[in-house]
This record gives C-alpha cells, structure tokens and sequence, in this order.
C-alpha cells in the first residue's frame, strides 16, 4: 500500500511540476500555487512519516532503521539513503519556489526555472526507487556517524542554503534568457543571495559543530572535500553581495548574474562531490557507490562512474547541470562583454587579429591537455575567451589576472609543473602587453594609499576580489584532493589571501578618518612586524605543533605569526567601528529596526560579521593552522594510577567505564554498550575535572560489531582540552568488554589536543550569523546599501 502510495505521490507532484513548467503564469493563483507546494513535499512528508512508524514494509526503511532507534534519529536516518535527502530537497525547493510565486517582483520564467529544477530532482528520485517494498530477510543499519542530535538538523538546513542558492540562479537565468539588464537581474537576486548567505553560514558552521563534538580527530574544520564542496556556493555568494562596493568599476552589476549562476554550478558540484563517493573520499558521504581504482582527474572519474544505473542517471544529471550553469555564466559576461565593446566603439582581438586569437586558444587547449586537466583546461579556455573578447586595446586586466592566479593555483596544487604553469600564463600576459598604447598610470595604487577617500573607496571592493581568489584556489586544491586532503596545503596558500581580508578590514573600519601618511606608515609598520615575528616565531610559546614545517623553510609557527599579526592588525579598528555603530543604531534595532533608520541597522550587522570573521580566524589559526592532528606528540600513553604531564597538564588514568545498554544506568539512546576510560586532569595537583573519553558499540543485524568514538572535552576559560581514544585502544577496549577483562586493562593510549582558542571559533561564528541577519532585513524600497 506504502509502494502505491509513494510512486502516486511522486507521480503526482512530477505532473503538477511539469504543468508549471509549461504554464508557470498559473502559480500567480494561491490555490494552484499551494497545491504544487503540497504536491512536492508530499512525498518526502510520506517517506519521512514511514520512518518515523517504522514501516518496515519499505525497503529503505527496512534497511535504515535499526529496533529500537530513538525518535529523531529515525529522522537522520532518512539522510543515509540516496533517495531521502533528494526528496527532501525538492520538498524544500517546493515551499521556495511557493514563496517566490507570492512575490510580485519574481518573473514567471525564475517561476518556471525553480519547478523544472524541483522536477529534475524528483526525476532522479524516482529513478533510485524510494518507495520500494522490502526484500525478506532485509535487516536495518544505519551509520553510526547519523545518530546524532546534529545530525537531524544540520542536513535540513545545508539543504535550505543549496535550494536558496538555486532560487539565486534561477533569477539569474531568468534574467539572461530574458536579456534583462544587469542591474535589474541584480537587484531581483540579491535579497535571496543575502538569504542563502545566512543559510550556508548556519549550515556550514553546524557541520563544522558536528565534526568537533562526533568526530574523532579533534577539529572543527578540515578541509574535507564535502566541507570545501559545501563553501565554494558560499564564497560566490560573498562576492555577489559585496558587488555595489566595486565602486570603481562603471557597472558594478554587470557580473553578478554570472555569480548567481556559478552559484548554483557550485551547488550541483557540492552534490556532485557528496553523492559521487568514490571519487572524493569524506568522513560526510555516506551515500557512496563508486570505486576508488579510477584517473586521476577527478572529472574523468565521474564520467567513467556514469552507466545506464539509477545512480548513473543521477551523476549525469550533476554534471550536466554544472557545466551547462558554468556555460551559461560566461555566455553572460561575453554579453556584458560585448555591450561595453560596443559601448566604447572599440573592437576585440578576436575582431582584429583573428588568426592570432584562435591560435592563442589552441595553444591554451594543447597546454591543458599537457597538463591533463579537463578543470584547467575549461576554466583556462573560457577565461582567454573572456580576455580575446574583451577590448583589444585595453585588455580587461580582471580576465589577466584571474588566467595568471589560475594557472599559479595549478602549480601550488600540484595540478601542473611550474614549467607547465608558466606556459599556460604566456598567453593571458601576451594580450596583456599587445596594444602599443602605454598602458593605464598607476596613480589610483598611491592614490589608495595616501588619500583617505580613494582608500575607503578602494578597500570596499576588497571582499569581491579576495572571494574571487579564495575560491579558485578552493576549487583548484579540490580537484587534486580526490585520495586524501591535504589540510597544509589549504592553510599554506590560503594564508597571504586571509592576511589581506584582515588589510580590507582594518582600513574599512579606518574609513577616511586615519590620514594617508599615518595609514601608509601603519601598514609599513605591520608588514615588517609581520616579516619580524615570523622569522623569531621559536621564541614564542604557542600551542599546538608550532616548530613543524608546513613548507621546507617554513613551520606553523612562522605562517601563524604572520597571519596573526595582521589579524590583530585589524581588530581594534573593527571593533572600534563595531562599538560605535552599536551605540548609535542599538536603540533603532530595539525598536524594531524597520524605520528610516533600517540601513544604519544593516551596518550595524555589517560591522557585527566583521568583528565575528576576525574572531573566528583568530580561532582558526591557534586551533588548526598551528595544529598537526597526525603528529605523535598529540598520542599519549597513560599507566594506571601513574600521574603523566602532557603540556602543562597532568592526567592520571584511573579506571575503565562500562555500561550495558540494559543497565538502568545507560545514558545513550542508540547503541549495545559503552566502554570509556576515567582521567583526571590536575593542574599543580589540583583537581581541574574528570575526562570520559569512550566509545559506544553497535550490534548489526549482520553480525558484525561497530564502534564510535565518543569524544570527552575540558573546557577551559581560554579553550578546549579533547580527549579521544586511540582507533586500536578502542578495538582492544571493545575486545576486553566482550571478553569481560576490563579490569585487567593495565593502560590507555589516547590522543590528547590541548586548543587554546578554540572559543573563539564558535563565539565569531555565532557573531558573523547574528551580524548576516541583521545585515539581511528585508528591504521596503532598494535592495542595495551603501555597507555591503
């Protein structure tokens, strides 16, 4: 009955999508409107309820849902199949899509757009078969990395910020197919680009908690592959909503709707990533279904996982998607593009010179088959077509510098040779230096830094740039990262891009009010510190691993002090500017904040998220630049009763903890039993608290035993000390608990993270989502400021 139900459901809303598809005008009516919205969520709202009772008659519920699983986590079960999440997010893209069909300033054709993406969705849905009917003898099991209270909200909301990022480039593909301005497109976009960005800060930062409090390696962040996956969408959304800062450029507009639609390219490569398992490896996929002995390139790879399967159709349809998106960006800028060409009555390269402009783009082909990177080779070839395009005798320096960092970023990332990166650059810098005319005076870079205004107009474009940079070499590093991460990596070429976001910030705050010379001085000033205190780092006593190299002349500490510097750098100023829009704008907000004043109220959130961003670096650094998890200064052996002094802190082991799942004393909902270990933490003798670190166990079906760590912390007025137990300590605990020898248990080996900072992490995480938020009110009259 559930099997019919379910398919009839899924039928019914792909029908009621198809319908809007063809005839999108009829959303203006509610009732047309609310049925859709209905129609989509119903199966998922179906799915989920038979999970919830247990109807073990589905296959996937017969496979997802243990005896005895607590309420919720039958919830989280739903994640670990293929088909529920995708059912939950053409529910979520349903009530979005209704939401939008209510607001008179959403064109029919977004309208129109959002259904065909909520029915694509429950294509492939349907493709994986949801609704099922059990096979005899299946038998339940579900991850235990899902049974976690995080775990039942975290997924709903990254999914809220994936469907708002496709509302984002639905409006941008609507205003392409319709020619409509840029400014127009823009103006319609960024309210839900402001609401994606408050959702994927939610959703990331919850995935980050989730990984601090199950995981066991002691982190928040790791630049996992479905974590970086997941941040890409996010750094275009940066961009889009600080584009009226680019106030030097004549159209500040005109790029954004290729944003909002490499916005939702990033989004199906998010999924790509995640649902593609085998291609990137992630603590986070638990959806996977392909092999591991595939190319290099990780693209290549996807292509050769794709087959005439349920999942086969599925893959495809990400990968169709993210190159059609991407596709569809550069067709707008190449008509931007154009337009200003025209405007200017100038002509291209390609106009001009033809026979060099193709040659330029086969030796960019040849040079990205050298390399063997299908990612490169696109980007590259579609960046010089952008340049070849552009005026001939001003070539857009933009398009120069981003083919330069790119094929820099593939040296770093080891996607090419320096000598293969230093070919790839030649033909950006050749249409660079062509046109005989001397090229533009750089009088605007001493302009920036000696007049007070021109610099607090300059630096407001600094997040459009950096978010530009910081996501290609994001995605660069991605595209290598396919058999493991390589979190140094990321800290290392990421580090010159954070220490200039904290340059962007503190002359932000300076506004005009700091003269040119004091300015220049100042930042002269902290340069050489910088430099200085990354060459004497030894000297310092900072926490983690700060003596190991990061590079072959460089170690943590040295990288961390750099960067630090220039944080510390910038937060007096912001917070400075930070108090003082409080002071003034706090009563507005508490009455409210909707008034005349509503914009002095989103500067308020603008200062707030400022303040939280250089807090949470602050954390990022002591908590994970300084710190190499795999280093074996972080495993410590513990005797029984034996004090042992682990960096200023003596733990003593004491004894070992079980419980049954029988036991009246069982704390857990999920799981057979626990085995935990009992260690004091003492400072000088005096008793600081006591240390749990464990693990739960997990009886299958099958007959096979599974174990979670389950992390213990002591926290402190400055940080966290993380406790986890060693992978072969637990196996052994677990044998001993089976065997009932614990007591025989004579030492422990665990792994012992002491993180100063780590506090700093989540209060500037929670003060960057306040900040968002108020920064993200909701307009009557403009979607623009003049703080973003």
């Amino acid at each position: 009955m559930l099997t019919f139900l379910g398919y009839t459901l899924i039928f019914l809303a792909l029908l009621v999508s198809a319908y809007l598809v063809f005839r999108p005008e009829a959303s203006a009516e509610p009732f047309v409107s609310t049925t859709s919205m209905v129609a989509q969520s119903a199966p998922f709202l179906l799915l989920i309820s038979a999970f919830l009772i247990e109807a073990t008659t589905l296959d996937l519920v017969s496979r997802y849902v243990g005896e005895g699983l607590p309420l919720l986590y039958r919830i989280s079960a739903v994640w670990g199949s293929r088909s529920g999440p995708l059912l939950m997010w053409a529910s979520i893209m349903g009530i979005i899509t209704w939401v939008m069909s209510r607001d008179d300033r959403v064109d029919t054709t977004t309208i129109r757009v959002m259904h065909s993406w909520t029915a694509l969705l429950l294509l492939i849905s349907a493709a994986l078969r949801p609704f099922s009917p059990a096979y005899p003898g299946s038998v339940g099991e579900i991850s235990p990395l899902l049974q976690t209270d995080l775990m039942v909200i975290h997924p709903p909301v990254v999914f809220v910020y994936y469907s708002l990022c496709l509302a984002t480039a639905s409006i941008a593909l609507s205003g392409l197919i319709r020619s409509s301005p840029s400014e127009e497109t823009h103006a319609s976009m960024v309210r839900w680009a402001r609401y994606s960005f408050l959702a994927g800060t939610v959703g990331i930062g919850l995935g980050g908690l989730w990984a601090y409090t199950v995981l066991d390696w002691g982190g928040y962040w790791a630049w996992d592959p479905v974590e970086t996956g997941s941040l890409l969408p996010w750094l275009a959304l940066l961009a889009i909503l600080h584009a009226r800062a680019r106030s030097h450029a004549s159209r500040p507009f005109s790029y954004t709707p290729a944003l909002g639609l490499l916005c939702g390219a990033l989004v199906m490569h998010a999924t790509l990533v995640t649902r593609a398992n085998g291609v990137w490896a992630s603590v986070h996929a638990f959806v996977g279904d392909g092999e591991n002995e595939l190319p290099r390139d990780p693209y290549v790879r996807v292509v050769e996982i794709i087959d005439f399967s349920a999942v086969g159709l599925e893959v495809l349809i990400y990968l169709l998607s993210v190159v059609g998106l991407l596709c569809l960006s550069v067709v707008h800028v190449l008509r931007e593009q154009r337009t200003e060409v025209a405007e200017r009555g100038a002509q291209s390269l390609l106009e001009s010179n033809r026979p060099l402009a193709v040659s330029l783009l086969a030796y960019f082909a040849a040079v990205g088959l050298w390399i063997g990177s299908s990612a490169i080779m696109f980007f590259g070839l579609a960046i010089l077509l952008l340049l070849v395009l552009g005026d001939r005798d001003d070539p857009p320096v933009h398009w120069v510098a981003m083919g330069v960092l790119l094929m820099l970023f593939s040296s770093w990332g080891w996607v090419s040779e320096w000598y293969q990166s230093l070919a790839g650059i030649a033909p950006f810098l050749l249409v660079w230096i062509l046109p005989e005319d001397e090229k533009d005076d750089i009088s605007w870079i001493t302009g920036a830094m000696f007049d007070p205004k021109q610099r607090a107009s300059r630096v407001r474009s600094f997040p459009w740039h950096l978010s530009m940079a910081f996501l290609m070499l994001t995605w660069v590093l991605l595209t290598v990262e396919i058999e493991g991460t390589n979190i140094a990596a990321h800290e290392y070429y990421g580090a010159p891009l954070i220490s200039l976001l904290a340059i962007g910030l503190a002359l932000y705050a300076w506004g005009d009010g700091i003269s040119g010379r004091v300015g220049a001085m100042a930042l002269l000033a902290t340069a050489a510190l910088s430099v200085l205190l990354a060459a004497y780092s030894g000297n310092f006593d900072l926490p983690g691993n700060q003596d190991q190299p990061i590079t072959d002349s460089i170690s943590r500490g040295d990288l961390s002090m750099f960067v630090l510097t220039w944080i510390a750098f910038a937060i007096p100023p912001t917070l400075l500017k930070l108090w003082r829009s409080s002071r003034e704008n706090l009563p507005e907000l508490l009455r409210g904040g909707m008034g005349p004043n509503a914009a002095r109220v989103r500067a308020l959130g603008t200062h707030m998220a400022h303040a939280g961003i250089l807090l949470l670096l602050v954390g990022h650094v002591l908590t994970t630049t300084l710190v190499d998890r795999t280093d074996p200064s972080h495993f410590v052996t513990l005797e029984r009763d034996v004090p042992t002094e682990h960096q200023g802190i003596e733990l003593v082991f004491t004894g070992v903890e079980i419980v049954s799942s029988d036991d009246d004393g069982y704390g857990y909902g999920i799981g057979d039993g626990y085995v935990g270990v009992v260690i004091e933490a003492r400072d000088g003798g005096e008793m600081m608290g006591t240390i749990t670190p464990g693990m739960l166990r997990f009886d299958s079906p099958s007959g096979a035993v599974s174990a979670r760590s389950e992390v213990d912390r002591l926290s402190g007025m400055t940080g966290d000390t993380i406790i986890i137990l060693d992978l072969l300590q637990s196996n052994e605990l677990l044998s001993s608990m089976i065997l009932g020898q614990t007591d025989q248990v004579s030492e422990v080996r665990v792994t012992v993270h002491h993180l100063p900072g780590s506090h700093l992490v989540w209060a500037g995480w929670l003060l960057v989502v306040l900040g968002i938020a108020l920064a993200s009110i909701t307009r009557s009259a403009s979607d623009f400021s003049e703080d973003e």
